[in-house]
């Protein structure tokens, strides 16, 4: 094997990083923030509340959804919006987070 067949070998051979994906609930996110006004987003989260399945998943969708409200007023003050971009990784993150947790918010700094 030459050396470029080496490399090329070596390469084919190793996993291809996954480039972080957007929530497609996240996507949604991010339209409902720059696109409703505080009551429509609270709500919305009222109907997540609602149809929730699980004691678990109510809760997770409570504390989401606070943080949700408490993110679009934050946004309000802020004289720089952010692209949809960045509120789609921030938003999945977010998901991401809750859905690891037990719906218990995290203490506050």
């Amino acid at each position: 094997m030459t050396g470029g067949n080496l490399v090329r070998g070596a390469l084919s051979s190793r996993p291809m990083p996954l480039e972080p994906t957007v929530d497609p609930m996240a996507a949604q996110m991010a339209q409902l923030l720059s696109a409703s006004d505080i009551e429509e987003l609270r709500e919305v989260i009222a109907r997540w509340t609602a149809t929730a399945v699980t004691g678990q998943q109510r809760r997770v969708f409570q504390n989401f959804g606070a943080r949700l409200v408490e993110l679009k007023q934050e946004l309000a003050r802020s004289p720089v919006q952010p692209s949809r971009e960045e509120l789609e990784t921030l938003l999945t993150m977010m998901l991401r987070l809750a859905a690891q947790s037990d719906g218990t918010p995290p203490p506050r700094p």
